[in-house]
Order: C-alpha cells, then structure tokens, then sequence
C-alpha cells in the first residue's frame, strides 16, 4: 500500500550504510568483516518496514486499492462498514483540511475479499431502487 515510501526508506537505508550501495540491482554489499554493519541495517529496514505497514492509509488510496468510488467510500464509511482509523490534517496557508484516514489491515482484508464490497453494492442497490420504488407509487 505504502511501496513508494517503502522502496525510498530502503534506498536511504542502504545508501547511509556502512555498505556499498548497488542502485542497478537495488543491493548493498558488505566485505566480510562488516558483518555486524549488515546486521544492524537489515535491523534498520525491518523497524522502518513495520512502520510503514502500519501507517494509515488516505482515502485516495482506499478508492485505488479496492476500486471504489469517492461516493462508496464516503457511504460506507459513514454506515461502519468501512472502518476509519482517524484524520489528517492538511494546512495550506489559512485554510485546514481534515481528511479520513483508514486502516491498512482493514483496507487489506478487503482487497482480499472483493465478494464483500460486492455484496455492499448489491445491498445499496437493493435499497436506493426500493426507494426509487416508493416515491413513484
């Protein structure tokens, strides 16, 4: 969810590291004696990797990842069925924004499971035509 910022710590990791860092194959090389330095950075992107997996995820993203609309999203998440995680803030100038954010495993499980964001627009299409029914009677 996160792979851009996932692949640029690695690179900064790697390229601060005691190690020579090999950008045409994405490796850093270590001599033999640099065995504790190439310890301390797996250490290093291990800790940082666990911290971007676990890093809210934005709505745009949410859309991208389950192939939703801005609408669905908004529904389902006013509803409970798509849990939010909290907001971020954008300030440009004056003005703040305040902005969904949501939980990388809850967004995973979901990808992981398209029947149920089917069965969501299956259940919002039984309603919305029920109610489309009602006002023409």
């Amino acid at each position: 969810m996160h792979r851009g910022e996932r692949d640029a710590a690695i690179r900064m990791l790697m390229s601060r590291s005691a190690g020579t860092f090999v950008k045409s194959s994405k490796s850093c090389v270590f001599d033999p004696v640099s065995r504790q330095a190439a310890e301390d950075l797996v250490d290093a992107i291990r800790e940082r990797l666990f911290r971007i997996a676990r890093k809210p995820v934005s709505q745009r993203q949410v859309e991208d990842i389950l192939g939703i609309t801005s609408r669905e999203r908004i529904r389902w998440g006013k509803d409970g069925r798509l849990p939010r995680s909290g907001a971020s803030r954008i300030r440009k100038g004056a003005t703040e924004i305040s902005l969904w954010t949501y939980p990388c495993d809850a967004i995973e499980r979901l990808a992981a499971s398209p029947a149920e964001i089917r069965q969501w627009r299956e259940k919002d299409e039984a309603t919305t035509s029920i109610g489309f029914s009602s006002i023409f009677v």
